[in-house]
């Protein structure tokens, strides 16, 4: 069976090998198709393309939004967006730019409560060319011993309901979904069930973002466990959406999910879903 992962990130978010290294991940791993959906970013899309040229492995450009709905995070994964369009980057410069602000919030309160010299100068230092999130804040701590593993850093001082968390700026879902469509693109509704809502909420949420233009859910993912890919098909199904999946590759970051199989190669995406999600987008007609 040919497999694929399309939810992939490098170090030009908040994973820890560059594009072309996942190029080469991906060939080894046996992939025939991966995408690159980076967190608010596209730009190590260009370089996955590159590195890819020629070698029958397919580069699907991505992106993934965080957004908020509920007072929760809420992911949308965009494929095949027209990314070069200028009107698509200035508003991603945007969203970047709310970004830079908060990272400067957080790392102002961890100095302030904690004396730890933690800067976004020094975090940019430390990891060139990424788009700086918390979980580089949390590394940065870990590697500098501040603070025993990346998960202490989040309990500690990171998480949502920890002293030195600061929330995002207001993105909604079908701010994200509209973006995408605008510039061809085809949004999908990422790991639905990481967000801790109930059946009802998340019935309430997708039916929604279905009327929004939602055209898919990653009902195939690394974290599933017993009949939830099962329940996420059902309301695939129930709500005429495409169905995705993925590893959510981190590298490094996260260490126990490998690209394309995921945890103890318990992860096999069909590339059939592809086939299907390209259909759907008008892809290479």
């Amino acid at each position: 069976m040919k497999t694929i992962d399309l939810h992939v990130h490098s170090c030009c978010s908040d994973g820890s090998f560059t594009p072309e290294e996942l190029v080469a991940l991906a060939q080894s791993a046996g992939l025939s198709a991966f995408a690159l959906t980076d967190h608010d970013t596209t730009d190590g899309i260009g370089q996955a393309l590159l590195a890819a040229e020629g070698s029958g492995l397919e580069v699907v450009p991505g992106i993934e939004f965080s957004t908020r709905w509920l007072h929760r995070d809420i992911h949308i994964l965009g494929y095949y967006i027209d990314y070069r369009a200028q009107s698509f980057q200035e508003t991603l410069h945007g969203f970047l730019a709310a970004r830079d602000v908060r990272n400067r919030q957080m790392c102002e309160r961890i100095r302030e409560q904690t004396g730890i010299p933690i800067t976004v100068e020094t975090l940019s230092g430390y990891f060139p060319d990424a788009v700086i999130t918390r979980a580089h804040m949390a590394a940065w701590l870990a590697d500098m011993d501040y603070v025993e593993t990346r998960a202490v850093a989040f309990d500690k001082y990171l998480g949502e309901h920890a002293p030195c968390f600061v929330p995002k700026t207001q993105v909604t879902p079908e701010d994200a979904i509209r973006l995408i469509r605008s510039h061809g693109g085809i949004p999908v509704l990422a790991h639905p069930l990481l967000y801790a809502l109930s059946k009802k909420q998340l019935r309430q949420l997708v039916g929604s973002l279905k009327e929004s233009g939602l055209k898919g859910i990653e009902a195939v993912y690394v974290l599933n466990r017993g009949s939830d890919e099962a329940f996420v098909r059902s309301l695939a199904e129930q709500y005429g959406l495409l169905v995705t999946g993925g590893s959510d590759f981190h590298g490094k970051n996260k260490p126990h999910i490998a690209l394309g199989t995921g945890i103890k190669q318990s992860l096999a995406v069909p590339y059939e879903l592809l086939e299907e999600l390209k259909a759907a987008g008008g892809i290479g007609r």
